[in-house]
């Protein structure tokens, strides 16, 4: 194995040949090989686009809309009790159990305090990110990309109770639930070298955890939320043991707001949520159905079935295997493949592209190109059939975002027209006989054909 930098691309390459030669049916051959050029591209019309994007942003709020109504359902649907009922009659009509009541705030008999900044609370959320940055190749250059990936997320609550001046009932949070009053109150990044083995965040002292390969990690983030123990609430969640907990079956909901005020909140979210998005759904259509069509200029997306010969269109390799084609040839004669890589790229394409038939797997034809961004182009005489046509990498290499090529097919003579220049020929050798022979009966010449072949055989 052999590193070549051939070009701009340095990514190690196969041994072989590449002086322009190619194994054709036993035979060595020289290819026919021309030289790069840019791949058309598709154009979409901005009002296609505009349209598209309204109708998306339509439905997303409408789909808003849907989960308030709901919302606002489950509400409804949950008796509501005085804390000082459930507490002396810890039953519901519900058949599962659901309950629902409001009132102020009674912080724990021992304090939850919040890991980072040690505030009283009755429920806590921790959030650790790894901050990350990875190098990766693509056609036109090194990229580097940087992303945060979740490492924890610490959470803690309390047992507390809700008394609205009747006497108090015990609502536990140990499990988390949908708060509308979380409070942030943390949220810091440390660099690498501000930590070893444990990574000091606040009062938090967090041990590092192991750190992955194929990215370098910059440093953490922790982002700290959590539910002050003050004022009131509104608490829907499932009775169990004289306490109001979460139900098997989804989360427990606390709104500052009240259950009145709750049910109003919801109520508006979804009118107008119903109503903009039914607007911009509506915005969308005309633009979508009148906009001008789309421009495809001289290329689409190969298909992956191909039939007879194919206008130029254009593909992208995103693995080492490549893309097959499954190509049906409906008549006899000659054809060009062309696969041709865009220029101006800085690690383009290192074309090859094997031809086979469908019915045996044997390999017709086997190109590729001379260097990476050079187009491969050959002729190859077929006869009707089912054929496969395989574009790839030579190397079998990926870069991210894949690599982009055109491809075309195109029947350069049927099988009718290959006989054409054998006709010609006979007719011109008569016509020159005609010549020779003045004396012989008179023969009626081809037009045109008579006087080219007079002057390629003179007397």
């Amino acid at each position: 194995m052999v590193a070549l930098a051939r070009g701009a691309r340095l990514f190690p390459a196969q041994t072989r040949n590449r002086a322009g030669l190619t194994l054709h049916n036993g035979n060595v051959e020289r290819r026919f090989v021309t030289t790069s050029h840019p791949a058309a591209v598709a154009v979409i019309h901005w009002s296609d686009q505009m349209g598209v994007v309204l109708l998306l942003i339509g439905l997303g709020v409408l789909g808003f809309g849907v989960v308030q109504h709901f919302k606002g359902k489950r509400i409804l649907a949950a008796p509501f009790k005085k804390t000082g009922e459930l507490a002396r009659d810890p039953t519901s009509p519900d058949p599962k159990g659901a309950m629902s009541t409001e009132g102020a705030v009674v912080p724990p008999a021992k304090a939850l305090l919040s890991p980072c900044t040690r505030a009283p609370c009755l429920y806590y959320e921790v959030k650790i990110d790894r901050l990350w940055e990875k190098t990766e190749p693509t056609q036109d250059g090194e990229k580097t990309t940087r992303g945060s990936t979740n490492v924890e997320t610490l959470k803690g609550g309390a047992i507390f109770g809700l008394d609205d001046g009747t006497g108090a009932v015990k609502v536990d949070v140990s499990k988390g639930g949908d708060f509308d009053n979380l409070k942030k109150g943390y949220d810091q990044e440390l660099g690498r070298g501000f930590f070893s083995n444990t990574i000091q965040f606040g009062e938090l002292a967090y041990g590092a955890p192991v750190l992955p390969s194929g990215e370098h990690t910059t440093g953490f983030r922790a982002t700290e939320r959590f539910v002050p123990a003050e004022g009131t609430l509104f608490a829907l969640g499932m009775l169990k043991n004289g306490q109001l907990v979460k139900p098997s079956w989804r989360s427990m909901m606390f709104s500052t707001k009240g259950r009145d005020g709750l049910l109003a909140s919801t109520a508006k979210k979804k009118k107008f949520s119903f109503i903009g998005g039914g607007v911009t759904a509506v915005m969308a259509v005309p633009l979508i159905i009148f906009g001008p069509g789309i421009d495809l200029g001289n290329a689409t997306s190969c298909p992956h079935a191909i039939a007879g010969a194919q206008t130029r269109c254009s593909g992208t390799i995103t693995s080492s295997a490549g893309n097959d084609y499954a190509w049906t040839v409906e008549s006899e004669g000659t054809y060009e493949l062309k696969v041709t890589p865009p220029a101006h790229k800085k690690y383009p394409l290192d074309a090859q592209v094997v031809l086979k038939s469908a019915a045996t797997g044997e390999t017709i034809e086997d190109q590729s190109a001379p260097a990476p961004g050079s187009e491969v182009a050959f002729s190859v005489e077929l006869k009707p059939g089912a054929y496969l046509v395989t574009v790839r990498d030579l190397d079998g290499e990926k870069v991210k975002g894949g690599f982009d090529y055109s491809m075309e097919i195109a029947q350069v003579h049927a099988e009718g027209d290959a006989k054409q220049p054998a006709d010609t020929v006979a007719s011109d050798a008569k016509v020159g006989s005609d010549i020779i022979e003045p004396l012989a009966a008179p023969v009626k010449k081809p037009v045109g054909k008579s006087s080219a072949a007079a002057k390629k055989h003179p007397h």
